[in-house]
């Protein structure tokens, strides 16, 4: 499956999220091409590690701004605002990538990470 020409970037997307097909998109030759320039402009390695100082390869590009919410930016590298230029596809390892999307923190259940928030606002309950 390719990219679509005879509609555009949005209506597809939407087309793709209604069917529960929002999948089709990662696995066209244009968002490969792409994810491989991210990839390779970045070395392979983890955005969010390295700005840590660690060196970790990068397995997954997020989209910053997500796909379902802003379809128009699905094969963007870059999104604006009056704050200026923002990257939109970002390489991430797998841990970075689960803790932007809120799946896990410090090795945790995202469950897990609220409880240690409420525990921690509230350490004495008796």
């Amino acid at each position: 499956m390719r990219v679509p020409t005879d509609r555009s970037l949005v209506t597809w997307i939407r087309e793709l999220e209604k069917a529960g097909k929002l999948y089709e998109l990662y696995r066209t030759p244009e968002y490969r091409r792409l994810r491989r320039e991210v990839l390779e402009e970045h070395h392979g390695e983890c955005y969010d590690c390295k700005k840590k100082g660690r060196y970790t390869p990068a397995v997954h590009v997020h989209h910053d701004k997500e796909v379902k919410d802003f379809p128009e930016l699905a094969m963007s590298k870059f999104w604006y605002d009056k704050g200026g230029k923002h990257m939109q596809l970002i390489p991430l390892c797998h841990a970075c990538h689960d803790k932007r999307h809120g799946r896990f923190f410090d090795g945790r259940a995202a469950h897990e990470k609220k409880m240690a928030e409420i525990e921690e606002k509230y350490p004495e309950r008796w």
